[in-house]
């Protein structure tokens, strides 16, 4: 087995292809800076009622928000709550773990609107993003992004955040079903025109991005941004700007698993 595909099989199990064709990406906290909007955004919606809470424990609760502590956008996308009851759970939450009463609620549809408006001010690509898709592009490998996430909702968030040029998008709900399914993978190749076995999928998440992909026959990559993101999906990245490099030459995914 020469280089090239043992590069290819250390990523996904793949061991019938030469070299990547097509890249499909996520798209929250992997080319949208989507946890920094989330934050400013609550902090700027918290900013009254938290007055009294010692900042240190202010930024920790807009970090749980962010992340999601509650749990609330799994069961989201599992059907259980709407866009709207995942986004009250966590801001009851937040205000829970602040030891304070949430906005009644009828006042909490008008808070999620003004977060809204607020966290998509500042939507913004990573600083290595272009470049990655510049040399993407510069190479002939086609992109697109594959999210857990509505498709328009998605789309205006590329088009805020500066990143139109990424045309081919799958949604959640344009797929049929969210990630770790296969058919949103599925149908990313598709548009893109690459066989499911040549194209690399890149996300942050190690069961729906990484392991998601790699069980629908793609390849598969994590991108491990936080240094202290606990990383079992064995090979990652840390960054975008290493990824054209490792295409061009398939043989540096070879080795140890860790991250570069």
């Amino acid at each position: 087995m020469d280089n090239a595909t043992n590069a290819l099989s250390s990523l996904g199990g793949i061991t019938s292809v030469a070299r990547v064709e097509g890249v499909l990406f996520d798209i929250d906290d992997t080319l949208v800076d989507l946890k920094s909007a989330a934050i400013k955004g609550f902090h700027l919606l918290t900013a009254e009622d938290f007055e009294n809470v010692p900042m240190d424990e202010r930024h920790r609760i807009a970090r749980d928000y962010a992340d999601d502590g509650a749990g609330a956008y799994e069961r989201y996308m599992s059907g259980e709550l709407t866009f709207l009851g995942q986004r009250v759970e966590r801001i009851k939450r937040a205000y829970g773990l602040a030891g304070l009463d949430a906005p009644p609620a009828e006042a909490l549809g008008g808070w999620c609107a003004s977060y809204e408006r607020a966290a998509r001010s500042v939507w913004a690509p990573f600083p290595d993003v272009h470049r990655c898709l510049d040399e993407l592009d510069a190479m002939g490998i086609p992109y697109g992004a594959v999210s857990n996430n509505v498709e328009s909702y998605q789309r205006e968030k590329l088009g805020a955040a500066g990143l139109e040029r990424i045309s081919i998008l799958v949604g959640s709900d344009t797929a049929g079903a969210p990630k770790p399914d296969p058919r949103p993978f599925h149908v990313g190749c598709r548009l893109l025109g690459t066989s499911i076995g040549t194209t690399l999928y890149v996300g942050d998440n190690p069961i729906n991005d990484v392991q998601g992909a790699r069980d629908a026959g793609l390849i598969a990559i994590l991108l491990n941004r936080a240094p202290d993101h606990k990383n079992d999906s064995g090979k990652c990245i840390e960054n975008l700007a290493s990824l054209p490099r490792l295409i061009a030459g398939n043989t540096r995914f070879l080795g140890a698993p860790g991250c570069e």
